[in-house]
């Protein structure tokens, strides 16, 4: 290419490793000896290494907010192998707050898509990096991220812990109220001789957090937090700010989740009222996504209601169609075969009760999620004849 540019192969190679720039004429030669249209290869300005760092960080970046717009749309797009390219293009560039921002998504990605050993892994690793600053905004999200993941995988004691050291980082000055409500939300779902002191404090931080999708978490914790102390009433109250926090323009995911979720609740304490309806807008929100992991979830919540309403076979049904037809990951396909398991208890198919249990126990075994594979092995050793 040197020759036929009229130009050195060493001096093509300095341009390759950005070390020159060309003139305008050698720019216009190089591309008519590859035959490309004028201007493909940019101005030679862009050809110098501070011109090409520009070019790289302006790529790095795009390519992180495509992530970001991907993630939010709740797309099924596997996120985590361009989140890697971003994180070591970003390492090598010095890019630290970008490093950290992408391996927080990469965790978060992993969460959804299932993959606790893997996200866990790497939340420990968003730790290390935390604790080598001095911003404790970094170690309460970290900390959060952690106590949620130990508590998927069944690690009651590291949750509380990761939680309790959530709480206490969120407490100290230059630690917004939302990272807080993170912290405190993360940490009462952890459980411990606490909740109720914590519960009390995020009570407290409710009416200062702005409208949107923190807020709307917030009040769906405390929702929890009511229906768990059977305070029926309260529980409806806090579902209906957190449905009206969470919008679609604040984050997409949480609002697709939540009606589904919401009628979840509501069956496990025998709270029918407005399910049919939740179960109805979860519908087109979940159509919205097109999402086949909200798909998953919104099908268990379906089973749920219809063995409440004494239609087993219908939710039989919806069960094996999601299982046939939706590809999701290890756990949701645990999650799925456990709502199996007890529907067919309920209808006295003690073979298949079981089958579906010790699958559920296998599936969530190898997500990681320790604690939902030893709910499913204590169903399916319930189910055993016994001598």
């Amino acid at each position: 290419m040197g020759a036929a540019a009229d130009v050195s192969n060493t001096y093509i190679a300095h341009l390759e490793k950005g070390r020159r720039a060309p003139n305008p004429e050698l720019v216009e030669r190089l591309e008519e000896t590859l035959g490309l249209e004028p201007g493909t290869l940019g101005a030679p300005e862009e050809w110098s290494p501070s011109g090409r760092k520009r070019q790289l960080k302006a790529t790095l970046l795009a390519n992180f907010e495509q992530a970001v717009l991907l993630r939010e749309s709740s797309s099924s797009v596997d996120l985590v192998p361009q989140l890697n390219a971003i994180i070591e293009d970003a390492r090598l560039q010095g890019q630290r707050d970008l490093v950290w921002l992408a391996c927080r998504m990469r965790v978060e990605s992993e969460m959804d898509a299932g993959a606790i050993d893997a996200a866990s892994q790497h939340a420990v690793e968003l730790l290390e990096m935390a604790r080598k600053t001095t911003d404790s905004t970094l170690t309460a999200v970290a900390e959060t991220k952690c106590a949620s993941l130990e508590r998927l995988k069944g690690n009651e004691a590291a949750a509380r812990s990761h939680g309790a050291a959530a709480v206490i980082a969120s407490m100290r000055d230059g630690v917004s109220r939302e990272h807080r409500a993170d912290a405190l939300c993360a940490a009462i779902a952890a459980g411990g001789a606490q909740v109720a002191e914590w519960a009390t404090m995020l009570r407290t931080i409710y009416p200062t957090l702005d409208a949107g999708s923190t807020k709307g978490r917030t009040a769906w914790v405390l929702a929890n937090v009511a229906f768990a102390d059977e305070d029926i009433d309260e529980g409806l109250r806090w579902q209906d700010e957190a449905s009206q926090h969470l919008t679609p323009a604040g984050q997409f995911r949480s609002w697709v989740k939540w009606p589904a979720v919401a009628a979840q609740v509501r069956v496990n304490v025998g709270v029918l009222d407005g399910v049919a309806d939740l179960l109805e807008e979860a519908r087109v929100r979940v159509a919205l996504s097109a999402s086949d992991e909200e798909m998953a979830g919104l099908a268990a919540s379906e089973a749920r209601y219809l063995v409440a309403i004494k239609d087993r076979e219908s939710a039989r049904r919806v069960l094996l169609e999601a299982l046939e037809s939706l590809e999701v990951g290890v756990a949701s396909r645990g999650h799925l075969r456990l709502e199996l398991s007890e529907v067919a208890a309920a209808d006295g198919d003690l073979a298949e009760a079981s089958a579906a249990a010790l699958s559920a126990a296998k599936l969530f075994t190898e997500a990681g999620s320790l604690r939902e594979a030893q709910k499913a092995f204590e169903q399916w050793t319930a189910l055993q004849p016994t001598a």
